[in-house]
């Protein structure tokens, strides 16, 4: 117990009356109570107020709840995360919800600035739930909103909100298209609105369809899906203060004039055109003088027709990242190789003798398939090769053979900050797990996908090189394969404490009770299931053996989930949780 001045001095007269005591006893034993004290006093409990506020900013409401549950009754937490100014609902579990929003209200409107929302397939039907219990104008103070896959009616109803907010991102979905006229009346709700930061992330293939009058007059930052280039010169017209944008850019031609004349203030841009040829982006860029960092994707011309115009129009660039596609002109990679840009720019450029792809390193996008072709221009570009060519490499998919698996042994190619990684017909005889450490930083994993060729000992050494690994995905006799046909209880025991998201599809239907059984034995404790079963009443055992379970996206060939949930039998199990049916087969659930 700890115990301040004050208790110390009257528990020292309280024991002065049973026992006389030397002046120099007494006053150690005060000293070391005292030291005593002042070390307690550095434990959480002491911590100012500002640190916490800090330290929620890295947390989800999920995290922070699971974290500080240890305080149910303890005021100052209660007070701390009730007057908190952002909640991030990512994979909430909906039990929290309940208790910290439904039945005890533990977030202060008042003084709210940040609110992220997610209808995923870990929160299917949050957006509307949230919304339901706190209409969007009891915040009055919000500035940041983020919804990740909105249904279409939640998001025509908090459209008339959106003018008040400074930085605005929706995600919408790529499953479900909505009508043009939804499109037409977001960008018409943001206009001449006080928006700082607008990204709205949608089907790249999609063309976005912009009402006839825009402005955008206080945006500095911008991210949307599939313009046109007429489409984006009415946007840098709308939006004269924009810094910062990116988008997908649809090569088709407009047979309406670009306009020539027009300067912006943007610094960064970020254009993803595979098809676009250099005379289409030219025009673009010869408006961004002030540009600093460009990223771009397109088809490619000389290295010297790229100095010229660089030279000539962007003066200020200083980060240039690119990949260009070649294929059918007549470009030589020792172009790009030469003094301008590897010394003067510092722009490293390298490219690939089995495929039409030059860029700049690191490489541009976070996914890779690493194959043959991979490992050949490792090993036949020894000029090309750079540690950091990887680094921005999120998730890896591994389907070399053995000889482009040898190929690829080298200090030069590494990837550090995987965090999934597919492996198609990885043997260990073939390709060891000690050549795959020196490829891969496997302690970064977190999700694994294998397919029925993983073999139980290849899975025990994977598991000793990932610490981190959560999540897992393949089919069910991969699975079986692994643990060989439920024996092993060393990968049994590691898959039940480790693994809480997962994937499985059917090798084949299967009406065996028994292996499915088996099969939610070993997952008892995953949080998030997806799964593909023959018919929809195959889901019952899933949903009622696995205990911890908090979300599932579930798949079905025949029968429907509707009239599943329509059977009276079934009534009390579904009003404990929120569900959502994008077809009569496909349904997500959040569950109690």
């Amino acid at each position: 117990m700890m115990l301040n001045q004050s208790s110390l001095y009257h528990h020292f007269q309280h024991s002065s009356k049973k026992r006389t005591l030397k002046l120099s006893q007494h006053s150690e034993r005060l000293t070391k109570r005292l030291k005593s004290t002042n070390a307690a006093k550095t434990t959480l409990e002491c911590l100012p107020n500002e640190l916490f506020y800090h330290i929620f900013s890295y947390l989800t409401d999920r995290e922070l709840f699971t974290s500080f549950n240890f305080f149910p009754l303890h005021r100052r937490f209660n007070e701390l995360i009730h007057n908190r100014t952002s909640i991030n609902l990512h994979s909430i579990q909906r039990s929290q919800f309940i208790e910290h929003f439904y039945e005890n209200s533990s977030i202060n409107p008042q003084i709210l600035r940040q609110i992220r929302l997610f209808n995923t397939d870990e929160t299917p039907g949050l957006i509307n739930f949230f919304f339901a219990i706190y209409p969007l104008d009891l915040f009055s103070n919000l500035k940041i909103l983020a919804l990740d896959q909105p249904e279409q009616k939640d998001l025509l109803k908090l459209m008339k909100y959106f003018p008040h907010l400074e930085h605005l991102s929706v995600r919408l979905s790529t499953v479900v298209r909505m009508p043009t006229m939804v499109y037409t009346n977001l960008y018409s709700s943001i206009g001449n609105s006080s928006l700082k930061s607008l990204t709205i992330h949608d089907d790249p293939d999609e063309p976005i369809t912009l009402p006839d009058e825009l402005s955008f007059p206080n945006l500095t930052k911008l991210n949307l899906g599939s313009l046109n280039m007429f489409d984006v010169q009415r946007i840098l017209r709308a939006a004269p203060k924009l810094a910062s944008f990116a988008f997908h850019l649809n090569s088709e031609q407009s047979n309406r004039q670009f306009e020539q004349n027009l300067q912006t203030n943007i610094t960064e841009l970020d254009i993803d055109g595979p098809r676009a040829e250099f005379n289409q982006i030219d025009k673009l860029l010869r408006q961004t003088k002030k540009l600093q960092r460009l990223k771009l994707v397109c088809r490619g011309v000389s290295a010297s027709t790229w100095e010229n115009f660089i030279k000539e129009n962007l003066s200020n660039l200083i980060n240039f990242r690119f990949k260009f596609d070649i294929r059918q002109k007549d470009i030589q990679l020792i172009e790009y190789e030469q003094d301008w840009w590897k010394t003067e720019k510092k722009w490293i450029v390298v490219g690939h003798p089995l495929s039409s792809l030059i860029y700049t390193i690191p490489f541009i996008d976070t996914k890779l398939i690493l194959n043959a072709r991979t490992a050949y221009r490792q090993e036949k570009c020894p000029s090309s090769k750079v540690s950091n060519e990887y680094s921005h490499i999120r998730q890896l998919i591994l389907t070399l053979n053995p000889l482009g698996f040898k190929l690829c042994q080298s200090d030069e190619i590494y990837f550090d900050k995987v965090h999934s990684l597919t492996l198609i017909d990885y043997k260990h005889s073939q390709k060891p797990i000690s050549h795959l450490r020196t490829l891969i930083n496997l302690s970064t994993v977190r999700h694994l996908t294998i397919d029925h060729r993983m073999r139980s000992g290849t899975f025990v050494l994977l598991m000793k090189e990932m610490p981190n690994l959560r999540s897992l995905s393949g089919q069910d006799v991969a699975f079986s394969a692994i643990t060989n046909k439920f024996q092993n209880e060393h990968v049994i025991s590691f898959l039940k404490e480790n693994i809480r998201k997962l994937t499985l599809s059917p090798f084949k239907p299967c009406d065996d009770i028994r292996y499915v059984s088996q099969l939610c034995v070993i997952f008892s404790r995953v949080h998030h299931l997806s799964l593909s079963i023959k018919w929809a009443v195959d889901i019952w055992p899933w949903l009622t053996k696995i205990a911890s379970l908090s979300s599932a996206t579930v798949f079905c060939r025949y029968g429907s989930f509707i009239d599943l949930i329509n059977d009276p039998n079934n009534h009390k199990w579904f009003f404990n949780c929120t569900y959502e049916l994008r077809s009569h087969q496909d349904l997500r659930l959040w569950i109690e």
